[in-house]
């Protein structure tokens, strides 16, 4: 029988988890088809909050099955990602079409279509394989076997404990001061590396604010949406960056390709006005993208944000130290009036 703090963070942390793995059995069935990109999508953001979940809760778990369940979920997001990736990419390069709707520009962006459409079914492979990986390990079941048990009980547990609240002001803490550690580098727009490593960190701090959320009656909803719009805003500009090192690439690896069938790169020069003009068009959005993030920084920075965020965190533990101290003030008043009990 576990005892009452640990069955507060426990029983928490499996109201949390039983959300996610809902959400992940949802999609499963429409993830396979793939008949709508959404499917992967919202089981990829489920996975995500699922990994972060199971992070926070790691010390409820056996050892042995955390290891395992974390590295099935892991593998999901993988393959999910690169899912979604490839489907985010082709609806931007089908909005590009419409833009250099020229019989110069279409070309090339027509080829790049034609070879991302090739990688997405290749990748929808690893999703089935995925999909069937995990039902063969059970990993939703495994992890109902483990919250059921725990929801069922729930209403016997105290959930409000000074270790749950330790808990969440702990792990916030660590994800900001993850987030924080990128700040020094933000402002250079050629640190491509830690502006993406900065979204990451965006992205875990908004998870682990939303698996608290509860906890706290909703008043983190202000600091989650922050949260998300940096990593909305730091994901564009990521994913243009990507965009800029991928033309390149992908020009010369059509280059290979039309040298191998045609013997001379020469049929490559229809190609390149489109994939060019796309190129360059990416390079003014990322600078677009990166001045606004610039911008919304410097207004966090100037509201203190996530100053103020840590002390919402920090007071229900300070009330505590506050009703410890009284405690601790009355008994010795009952000692100083010869041990009779104080009653006011």
């Amino acid at each position: 029988m576990m005892n009452a703090t640990a069955d507060a963070i426990t029983v928490y942390g499996a109201k949390i988890i039983s959300r996610h793995a809902a959400a992940m059995t949802v999609e499963m069935e429409g993830v396979r088809k793939a008949e709508d990109i959404e499917y992967i999508h919202r089981m990829r953001v489920a996975t995500r909050r699922m990994r972060s979940a199971l992070s926070i809760f790691k010390a409820s778990f056996n050892k042995k099955d955390y290891k395992e369940i974390d590295r099935d979920v892991r593998k999901v997001t993988r393959a999910l990602g690169e899912a979604r990736d490839l489907d985010v990419q082709l609806e931007v390069v089908r909005e590009a079409e419409t833009q250099f709707n020229t019989v110069r520009m279409l070309p090339g962006l027509k080829r790049l279509q034609m070879r991302l459409t090739q990688k997405r079914a290749q990748a929808q492979q690893h999703v089935i394989s995925a999909m069937d990986r995990l039902a063969k390990d059970q990993l939703l079941e495994r992890l109902e076997a483990w919250y059921a048990p725990l929801l069922a009980a729930a209403e016997g547990v105290y959930l409000y404990s000074p270790a749950l609240y330790q808990l969440a002001f702990e792990s916030v803490q660590a994800r900001l001061k993850e987030l924080l550690g990128h700040v020094p580098y933000i402002s250079d727009p050629a640190n491509v590396a830690e502006l993406h490593a900065m979204r990451i960190s965006a992205k875990r701090l908004r998870y682990t604010l939303e698996a608290f959320d509860d906890l706290f009656g909703g008043r983190l909803k202000p600091y989650i949406s922050t949260g998300r719009k940096l990593q909305d805003q730091l994901g564009s500009i990521h994913d243009l960056d990507v965009w800029i090192q991928l033309v390149p690439t992908f020009i010369e690896e059509e280059r290979a390709r039309i040298v191998g069938y045609f013997g001379s790169d020469g049929p490559l020069k229809r190609l390149l006005p489109g994939l060019l003009a796309f190129q360059n068009s990416r390079r003014g959005l990322r600078e677009a993208a990166y001045a606004d993030f610039l911008v919304s920084w410097s207004e966090i920075e100037t509201a203190k944000t996530w100053d103020e965020m840590m002390r919402m965190l920090n007071t229900p533990m300070d009330l505590e130290s506050a009703l410890r101290l009284l405690e601790a003030a009355r008994a010795n008043s009952s000692l100083d009036n010869g041990g009779q009990a104080d009653v006011s």
